[in-house]
């Protein structure tokens, strides 16, 4: 457990806790509880952060997780190396689907949708540590697999848009972000457009998040920054973060008007860095938090 006072660094932006993480991610907002955990995903590490008490708990050191939905019967529903499993304080994880088809599933990042499904996509590396193709996932509550698409270079962040029609989806590798319209009985997802690409010197999208008004924020690794867009894609203003490696994005808050945004302390070496980026730069490793004028929106309830 950690504590101190928010220090606030420029303009809005509070430096909400350090445990100088080497891949912070996952930020999710427990609007029941009026509390935020994250993960760190290189050095396992599950954290929630209490802003009444500006303290930081550490939950769980054991379990290598990438990424966490709340979960209605309490805990989370998780997932990382080990496949898809639901984690609670005190209690045993329970793997659920860890395999389809005979391929394991590795999933990089995750999200709760409508019904109590979860959303999740694949990541994997080969011998020699570079990134093999995955893919994006359905799973019902029951267990059941569904792959929705193929082809995904570095699956990363996702959200759903307020009325839960259409699903955002982070392909770092390809520097954009998809959208799909999802089909309000069966889940199921369709017509996969581009809604926003990115330039080399922008960095690549990881983590987002969507407003109340349906916009879409997202953490630009490598970028330093956050920035949100409009459902076309368009750009309405970004926010410098004085770390380069920003990973995600998550509104918390009583009123939800606090981003939280995390980042990474250990660099990462890519093929999709700048060519002029300064490996001698402050990467990152804190929880930021940045109050604003635009609320989001509570997050679904896994159902497992």
């Amino acid at each position: 457990m950690s504590e101190g006072n928010p220090l606030v660094l420029h303009g809005s932006i509070e430096l909400a806790a350090d445990e100088q993480n080497l891949c912070g991610e996952a930020p999710l907002w427990d609007h029941r509880e009026q509390c935020l955990f994250w993960v760190d995903q290189d050095n396992p590490g599950l954290f929630r952060y209490v802003p009444i008490e500006n303290k930081v708990y550490t939950l769980d050191r054991s379990v290598q997780i990438s990424g966490i939905a709340l979960n209605r019967r309490g805990g989370f529903v998780a997932g990382g190396r080990n496949g898809l499993f639901t984690w609670d304080e005190g209690r045993t994880c329970r793997i659920i689907p860890d395999t389809h088809e005979g391929m394991p599933l590795v999933f990089n990042d995750l999200i709760a949708g409508p019904g109590g499904r979860i959303y999740g996509g694949t990541l994997y590396w080969d011998e020699s540590g570079m990134v093999k193709e995955g893919a994006l996932y359905r799973v019902e509550p029951d267990g059941t697999v569904i792959g929705e698409d193929e082809g995904v270079i570095l699956s990363n962040g996702l959200a759903f848009s307020p009325d839960n029609r259409t699903l955002y989806f982070s392909d770092t590798g390809r520097r954009s972000i998809f959208s799909y319209d999802v089909d309000p009985e069966s889940g199921g997802l369709s017509g996969r457009r581009i809604c926003a690409s990115f330039c080399e010197d922008e960095g690549v999208p990881d983590g987002i998040t969507a407003d109340a008004e349906g916009f879409i924020w997202a953490a630009l690794w490598y970028g330093g920054r956050i920035v949100r867009i409009d459902p076309d894609g368009v750009q309405e203003r970004h926010i410098s973060l004085p770390a380069r490696q920003v990973s995600s994005v998550m509104f918390g808050g009583a009123d939800l008007c606090d981003l939280y945004v995390t980042s990474a302390g250990h660099y990462w070496p890519s093929s999709l860095e700048p060519e002029q980026f300064d490996t001698g730069a402050h990467m990152g490793g804190a929880l930021y938090r940045i109050r604003l004028d635009i609320p989001g929106k509570p997050e679904l309830l896994a159902g497992f």
